[in-house]
């Protein structure tokens, strides 16, 4: 006799139970046998000769069961909700890199420069989701610039996180930074080191990119003009003006002007310029500062190392040069030295070859300008910057080789900013007016500039009320601002830099001195740049014309491409690429009308010692070692370095 009960397709299983009774010589036994069909493929039979014991069996069958459905039941919802199966098809893959990072050694309580984490999509027709993109401390996400929107197919968006320590010691951390999206193998994760010190040699730096201040360190060909500045009385400090995009002017009271000059204009002694360029300190390609200097002479090409280095070793320092008469030399001050973010000054005497220390700023400095007079002193003005205690600073200071004084300080704390002198070089005797531009605040770039008066030692917001001026169009940090003599009609060029988005951007402005206000170059029926661009350098090679070069783009990619602004047409047009990409290289206008470009970093982790001259009639880079110049590369490879005139 065969009983059987049947179950039939119970979501992906069919069981079959089936007794059968057998008579043998020593009484009646019951035989049990439970079929169990997996709906994937599969038949399993089992046969038991109790009954009870085939119940308990078909029992735990069907718990097995309801599990398997209910698994079922969950990755079918998950198949059916995730954008890339229900949506999209099948699942894209991401390209992040780099995968593994090491900061290095961050003094506490500082932040190290941002690392850019770029995030590639590599499916052909499939987005990406990002649902949750999160950084695990000491290391934190700086910028974030792929949440927010789906990744489209071979789309790229770059990540930047920094590291932050609070305490010593080293940090290692396989999951640091973790992506969690619709592609495969998600969650993807990002290895992260760092070590946090006290008292130690750094290998990595707190915001690490120098301010480049816009003004040529040397005009071939200076026009002798001589200028004067009204005598201003001081006003109340003017209230800083908002970061956003709208322009409105601050309102405070109106300074009255005297027509007393600052200084008696006479006509200006001959500058002793040596027609070199120094290229000062840097960070090595280990991450520590450098103490080493060398000089480029264009007349051979050829760098060589000082005499003596200088008396302390730094990175993300500012220099100026200071050409007077029966003297050429150059001012450094700040920057990262081995300690911590330094506030010594020394001086370059090209007469002894030796770096001289001179008096302390008042403040420690890093990613600071530092703009030379040039007025037969040997003045340099110093603003922003940021301490080392990580605040980002709104004072300045002018200084000297022998001495160093507070001036009032700016509306707005900045780090990253970038500083016009607004006059020709050795153009008179009587110092002329500054204009300091963006920057960051910390947090956010700055869309605010500020006119300082070395008459009286005061900034004041370009959008006061006093000056009739605005705002710039767009805030910026990260850019370049660049005097261009316009034939005495002065204008400066402010160029790129990274916006608010966190990432770089094209646009570029046109300050004009007479007016005090910034016009877009496309409303000016210009172009923005061919590129978007950050950490570039820019320099003025001719009276309307500048070299942009370099930098990092929107996507975080090292640039090797170039072009040239022209005032007559406020348009950019690309010119002939450099032979390496580079950021945080120093690019300085040479005797002959070419451009010194040196060192940098080409997006790989490689620090350069390569130099290239951009040619302004042929519009293309030589190598300096390149036969037909016969020069040499510079003697250690460097970034974050200065490359001054003298």
């Amino acid at each position: 006799m065969v009983e059987s009960i049947r179950i039939e397709k119970i979501c992906n299983l069919t069981v079959t139970y089936m007794s059968s009774r057998m008579v043998r010589s020593d009484g009646v036994r019951k035989r049990d046998r439970i079929q169990l069909v997996w709906a994937r493929g599969g038949v399993f039979m089992f046969t038991i000769s109790s009954a009870r014991r085939a119940v308990w069996v078909l029992i735990a069958l069907f718990t097995v069961g309801t599990a398997v459905v209910t698994h079922d039941v969950a990755a079918a919802a998950d198949l059916a909700s995730a954008p890339d199966a229900h949506k999209f098809g099948s699942a894209p893959t991401l390209k992040i890199k780099p995968d593994q990072h090491d900061f290095g050694q961050v003094i506490v309580p500082l932040t190290s420069a941002p690392l850019t984490v770029k995030v590639s999509n590599n499916s052909k027709s499939t987005p990406v989701e990002f649902r949750t993109i999160v950084a695990a401390p000491p290391f934190l996400i700086q910028t974030d610039g792929c949440s927010g929107a789906p990744l489209a197919a071979g789309a790229s968006c770059n990540v930047n996180v920094v590291f932050h320590p609070a305490t010593t010691g080293k940090v290692k951390n396989k999951k640091a930074l973790t992506f969690t999206d619709s592609a495969k193998k998600s969650p993807q994760h990002v290895e992260l080191l760092g070590q946090g010190i006290v008292g130690a040699t750094p290998t990595a730096t707190a915001t690490a990119t120098p301010t480049i201040t816009a003004t040529p360190t040397i005009s071939a060909t200076p026009t002798p003009t001589v200028t004067t500045s009204p005598k201003i009385t001081p006003s109340p400090t003017p209230s800083p003006s908002p970061t956003g995009v709208t322009s409105t002017p601050t309102m405070t009271a109106s300074p009255t002007l005297s027509a007393t000059p600052t200084c008696t204009p006479r006509p200006s002694a001959t500058p002793d310029i040596a027609h070199l360029v120094l290229i000062a300190g840097g960070q090595a390609s280990d991450g520590t500062p450098l103490g080493s200097a060398e000089v480029f002479n264009p007349a051979n090409n050829i760098f060589t190392l000082t005499t003596n280095p200088m008396n302390d070793a730094r990175y993300g320092h500012a220099a100026g040069g200071i050409n007077i008469a029966g003297f050429a030399g150059v001012l450094v001050t700040g920057g990262f030295d081995p300690t911590n973010v330094a506030q010594s000054t020394e001086t370059f005497n090209n007469s002894s070859g030796a770096f001289v220390t001179g008096p302390n700023m008042t403040d420690s400095r890093e990613g600071h300008t530092a703009t030379a007079f040039n007025d037969d002193t040997t003045d340099v003005l110093v603003a922003g910057g940021q301490d080392a205690h990580g605040t980002v600073l709104n004072t300045a200071e002018i200084t000297n080789p022998t001495a160093t004084s507070a001036t009032s300080p700016m509306n707005t704390p900045r780090v990253n900013a970038a500083t016009v002198l607004l006059a020709e070089p050795f153009a008179g005797t009587c110092p002329a007016n500054a204009v300091i531009t963006g920057g960051s605040d910390g947090v956010t770039p700055l869309q605010t500039a500020e006119l300082f008066n070395p008459g009286t030692h005061t900034f004041t917001l370009t959008d006061d009320v006093s000056l009739g001026g605005s705002q710039m169009n767009a805030a910026r940090a990260f850019h370049t601002a660049t005097l261009l003599h316009n034939s005495g009609a002065l204008r400066f060029l402010v160029a790129g830099g990274e916006g608010v988005t966190g990432v770089a951007q094209a646009s570029a402005e046109i300050f004009d001195v007479g007016t005090k206000k910034f016009t877009l170059t496309t409303t000016l029926g210009g172009t923005d740049m061919t590129v978007t661009r950050q950490k570039h350098t820019a320099t003025a090679f001719a009276e309307t014309t500048v070299l942009i070069a370099g930098g990092v783009d929107s996507s975080g990619n090292a640039l090797s491409s170039a072009e040239v602004f022209d005032l007559s047409t406020n348009s950019f047009t690309a010119v002939g690429s450099m032979h390496v990409a580079r950021f945080n290289h120093a690019a300085t206008i040479l005797p002959s009308g070419k451009v010194l470009i040196t060192g940098g970093d080409d997006g790989s982790g490689h620090t350069l010692n390569t130099a290239e001259i951009f040619d302004p009639v042929t519009n293309k880079f030589t190598l300096t070692t390149d036969a037909s110049l016969g020069g040499n590369n510079m003697n250690v490879a460097r970034k974050l370095h200065t490359a001054t005139a003298f």
